[in-house]
């Protein structure tokens, strides 16, 4: 490898160019004479080098004699090339020429500044940045272009900038305790220049660790010659990334603010499209399944979705929610038709409820406590009335006749309750034997009570069916509750035979002989059929007497007896 390829140029986090040896690690702010250009190289010779002003102005001085213009110096190696050139100045022309540069020599103290010895001009360097208040929050980049720039002390220094970043260094670790205690109370101008040198650093993201920009500010002056503490530059780099971190997602959520909104665009046209299968026609329902949208219109699935920038920060349930609100639009809007129709329909339901009421009560259709809807239905079937009830919402055609059945069934339960009155007060018997005779009699009350003259005979007839039924119901309850108490009656007579008759006293032979033991008895005197207790006396058979080991307990009634499936548990 070549010498000259060994240094490259470069250029820091503050945009000052450098160059590195990329062999031996050294770095410098001069250019390296191997990188010289043939006209650098010939100024170096006689001792001039080429600068720039704070305003990027080029200009020309000679550290030997501190002579600087802004013209090219008129050196012999340039007046040959002109000479190959065939180029031959008038001497009235060069004559001109300097007199221009007389006329515009630069006056200024920084470009005329004269070196002075190395010791002499370090404590220069020293009082130029003393007097300026210079302290850790300055960096190396600020001397360069703030006193650089006005002070001419900078220039005093030898053309070295490292050395003077050299001399930068050693005024900080040669700062007077009073220096120290005062920077130590300017904790706030610290904190903004610390701020500000952070703001310098690109590689300090929201994310970023204090490990790791660590690494990134250990030698910015700030950072390595501040008298603060650790734990302030930590909370000050904390408040610094804790902002970065609120800007990123104040941008994060602006951005999924414009990319929502460009989805709702996206699918509500696709929704709502005619291009997607629909029509213009408002009674369509702009229905798309999720599966079919994210099959063709979502995702790596369509590239007009992925050409979108926007959209990456969009996650799969931001999508499906955009998507469920748009249906929640169209399920709205459905609601609100649906509801406009029944409004319009809820009138005409009415009129043809009302309607079909008015038929049922005609006198073409008598309705009675005991009508069917098979009975009436042959009779409305092709009527425009029932017909207009016909998928109406409500109650149906049923319902209707029902409720008019049950209206009729309560008018003839009150009218049975009138006639039942009726009857008591006329002391009317029942003839269990014959029934058409009651009728004839209830009915005959009836006809002549005042208040069954606007009753019809079939409905007369219906009161007197409901009568004779609630008899027959209570003389059936009747019968059932008397043969109940007979049969209590015979249970009683037998438990008596056996409490009178069993191992003390036996059984009589004869019936007769066992009336003077059980006729005082008032089982035998409720019981007054003669004939069943005869017979009961007969078919009696008294338990035999059961023997008893002498060893065993004394019977207790009052224990509960124990089967031989229970297990004790003591």
């Amino acid at each position: 490898m070549s010498s000259e390829s060994l240094w490259k140029e470069a250029k820091d986090t503050s945009g000052r160019t450098y160059y590195y040896n990329a062999k031996t690690g050294q770095s410098r702010w001069d250019k390296p004479t191997e990188l010289l250009s043939e006209q650098e190289l010939i100024l170096t010779k006689h001792g001039w080098k080429s600068s720039k002003t704070s305003d990027g102005k080029l200009y020309y001085y000679n550290s030997e004699t501190k002579v600087s213009r802004w013209e090219l110096p008129d050196l012999p190696e340039f007046r040959k090339e002109y000479e190959k050139e065939g180029v031959e100045e008038a001497p009235e022309t060069r004559g001109l020429v300097h007199e221009d540069i007389d006329k515009y020599a630069n006056p200024s103290q920084i470009l005329n500044t004269s070196k002075k010895p190395k010791d002499e001009a370090k404590k220069e360097f020293i009082k130029m940045l003393q007097d300026n208040q210079v302290d850790s929050v300055w960096s190396f980049s600020r001397i360069i272009s703030e006193l650089g720039s006005k002070d001419p002390r900078y220039w005093m220094v030898e053309d070295d900038p490292l050395y003077r970043q050299q001399l930068f260094e050693e005024y900080f670790t040669s700062r007077s305790e009073e220096q120290l205690l005062k920077e130590r109370t300017e904790t706030s101008k610290f904190s903004e220049a610390f701020l500000e040198m952070l703001k310098t650093k690109p590689q300090i993201q929201y994310y970023t660790r204090w490990s790791t920009a660590k690494r990134l500010i250990v030698n910015e002056p700030i950072y390595k010659h501040s008298v603060v503490k650790e734990s302030v530059k930590k909370q000050r780099f904390f408040e610094y990334v804790a902002n970065l971190r609120e800007e990123h997602e104040k941008s994060q959520r602006h951005l999924k603010t414009q990319a929502l909104k460009e989805l709702h665009d996206y699918l509500e046209n696709i929704m709502f499209s005619s291009n997607t299968g629909r029509t213009d026609n408002d009674n369509d329902i702009p229905l798309i399944k999720w599966q079919t949208l994210t099959n063709n219109y979502l995702f790596e699935k369509n590239k007009r979705y992925m050409a979108n920038k926007h959209f990456e920060v969009l996650t799969y349930e931001d999508v499906l929610r955009v998507y469920l609100e748009l249906m929640k639009k169209v399920e709205k809007n459905l609601e609100e038709k649906l509801t406009a129709i029944q409004k319009v329909n809820y009138t005409k339901d009415r009129i043809a409820r009302d309607n079909f009421k008015q038929l049922l009560r005609s006198p073409d259709i008598k309705i009675r406590a005991n009508s069917k809807w098979q009975d009436i239905y042959p009779l409305i079937k092709n009527d425009p009335k029932f017909l207009q009830m016909l998928g109406t919402s409500g109650s149906s055609p049923l319902d209707l006749f029902l409720d008019i059945v049950e209206e009729k069934s309560i008018t003839i339960a009150a009218q049975r309750s009138i006639a039942q009155n009726i009857l008591i007060e006329k002391r009317f018997q029942w003839n269990e034997n014959d029934l058409d005779i009651n009728r004839e009699i209830i009915k005959s009350h009836l006809r002549n009570d005042g208040q069954f003259t606007n009753v019809d005979n079939y409905d007369q007839d219906l009161i007197i069916d409901q009568l004779v039924q609630l008899q027959g119901e209570r003389q059936k309850k009747q019968k059932l509750l008397e043969q109940r108490t007979f049969e209590e009656k015979k249970y009683f007579f037998k438990s008596m035979l056996r409490r009178i008759y069993g191992v003390v006293k036996p059984k009589p032979k004869t019936w007769e002989v066992a009336l003077s033991d059980i006729q005082h008895t008032r089982e035998y005197r409720e019981l007054t059929d003669e004939h069943v207790k005869k017979k009961m006396f007969d078919e009696f058979i008294p338990e035999a007497p059961t023997t008893r080991s002498r060893t065993s307990v004394s019977h207790n009634p009052k224990k509960r007896p124990l089967g031989p499936d229970i297990e004790l548990d003591y």
